[in-house]
């Protein structure tokens, strides 16, 4: 597959980490569905650091919407949402791989997010509704880095308890607006995340939304860089994107 049609199919799978707290204006005393997709375009900035043969080297990373979408290979993502009254469970997997050539290094970076929440909504305030969430994510990152002189394959993976709280309202008669905030800690050095989302919903069984992300992650100490397996990433991710549900 040359690297056009791959970026274009990689545009049209990359997850849109979509709310459900816009999906029904009312909590029912019924179990209610969602699943989605979407597309998403993102940015990275930070840090990241591998052990090579001449020691631990830890390099800066500044790549622009435009950039990674450059880079990727593939990219596929999901998620879906059950809800009753108060409760609703959420679960999103995603997917990406990036890759670059050029005369001094050729890499490839697999990187994998698993989330299952729960929030419970504890109040209406007028048209508001808040919740707190509570749950588990799962991030792996896998590498292939080859150079001149040594090829590397730096890997880890981090699994993190999720803290947060929710925030609803509609707008209109079909348009919503939802956020969410929630910080991710255990193996991890910590991991933040918000999200605002405008929800559209046409019609009974589809809704769409356009969201804004940032994903601030810290992974290992930059401390342990003299040691064999060191792997250090400090980076954050901001991401547009547009989502599409089926509600039922």
């Amino acid at each position: 597959m040359n690297r056009s049609r791959a970026t274009f199919l990689a545009t049209l799978c990359v997850i849109g980490l979509f709310s459900a707290e816009g999906a029904f204006a009312q909590q029912e005393d019924r179990w209610r569905f969602g699943v989605g997709t979407g597309i998403s375009s993102f940015s990275l900035d930070g840090d990241i650091g591998v052990a090579t043969s001449q020691g631990g080297v830890i390099d800066d990373i500044d790549l622009d919407n435009s950039e990674t979408m450059d880079l990727i290979q593939s990219g596929i993502g999901g998620a879906l949402f059950a809800r009753k009254g108060p409760w609703t469970i959420n679960l999103r997997v995603a997917n990406f791989t990036l890759e670059d050539s050029d005369a001094d290094v050729d890499y490839e970076w697999d990187n994998v997010l698993a989330e299952s929440t729960v929030v419970y909504n504890f109040a209406t305030t007028g048209n508001h509704r808040w919740g707190v969430l509570g749950g588990v994510r799962y991030i792996e990152h896998q590498w292939d880095i080859t150079t001149a002189t040594e090829s590397l394959d730096p890997e880890d993976d981090w699994t993190d308890l999720v803290v947060g709280m929710t925030h609803a309202v509609p707008l209109a008669a079909r348009w919503s607006w939802s956020n969410r905030v929630d910080y991710g800690f255990g193996e991890s050095e910590g991991v933040w995340s918000a999200e605002t989302s405008v929800n559209w919903q046409p019609f009974d069984h589809w809704l769409f939304n356009l969201g804004f992300t940032w994903f601030s992650a810290e992974f290992n100490d930059e401390g342990d860089v003299d040691q064999p397996d060191f792997y250090f990433y400090d980076v954050d991710q901001p991401a547009f994107r547009l989502g599409f549900l089926y509600l039922w």
